[in-house]
């Protein structure tokens, strides 16, 4: 018995002794840790300042400013586990972490795919909340940019989530991207037309448009085989207005049919 308990003393001795030389670093290695808890807090503050000025997405940016947060403590507890001379620990921490890391990669492809996807996309921008765009074989306007996915409202309603994978793989066509878009009219007319007669009164009819710009207009004859001639009215309009698109070229639409069919009955 009495031998078990100068084993048990001297153990409790050796470690009294190893702890007395470790106190230096002990209370630097805490130090470190804690300044690097604020340090980490401080900049998570203003790494999500930043990127919600970039992204304009409070959920996202809160996101990676936690995931930077993470980063820096983990930072800290590596400084502060080499000052204690604990390598092995380090290397298992670092050996677990990309073990797990690497078995969640294989786990969730399809959710990290579409995860860094979502990341280009906001932050890229190829387009934003309320804009018209043509992706996937769907066309709609744009209701909400999110990590997994995004969701498009189509004209006839409906609400599609897309995947973002699937997005970013994919071409999209932004339509609200440019200032100004052109609408094109294809016309088909009889051989025996009074062409510069059509013409004018195209011209007229647009001019009453107001989104048209009256030097913007262009009347060109593509084609002539002896029984019709085909002609093709270019004309550019303002495309920052939300569906401004459809309504204008539904009244070019009107005034082009209504001139043509004017002509059409004065010449009869």
């Amino acid at each position: 018995m009495e031998k078990w308990f100068v084993l048990i003393r001297d153990k409790l001795e050796s470690w009294l002794e190893l702890l007395i030389k470790m106190l230096p670093n002990l209370v630097l290695a805490i130090l470190i840790f804690v300044v690097f808890i604020f340090l980490a807090r401080l900049l998570r503050r203003i790494l999500y300042n930043i990127l919600l000025r970039i992204s304009r997405q409070p959920s996202i940016s809160g996101l990676f400013a936690s995931i930077f947060f993470i980063v820096v403590l983990f930072v800290g507890l590596f400084i502060s586990l080499q000052l204690l001379h604990l390598d092995k620990t380090i290397a298992s921490l670092l050996a677990g972490a990309g073990i797990i890391g690497l078995a969640l990669g294989f786990a969730f492809q399809d959710l990290t795919a579409n995860f860094i996807s979502g990341v280009f996309i906001i932050f890229r921008k190829p387009f934003d909340v309320g804009n018209i765009i043509d992706t996937n074989g769907f066309i709609g306007i744009v209701e909400e940019i999110q990590l997994r996915s995004t969701t498009i409202r189509t004209f006839q309603g409906l609400h599609i989530m897309l995947p973002n994978k699937d997005i970013f793989q994919k071409p999209i066509t932004n339509y609200s991207l440019s200032a100004k878009r052109r609408i094109d009219v294809v016309l088909t007319l009889p051989g025996k037309s009074n062409l510069a007669e059509t013409e004018q009164q195209i011209r007229n009819a647009l001019t009453g448009i107001r989104e048209v710009k009256d030097d913007k207009v262009e009347i060109l004859f593509t084609d002539y085989n002896g029984d019709t001639v085909k002609m093709e009215v270019h004309c550019w309009i303002d495309n920052t207005i939300e569906m401004g698109y459809m309504t204008t070229r539904d009244k070019v639409l009107r005034r082009v049919h209504a001139a043509v069919t004017k002509t059409d009955n004065r010449q009869s």
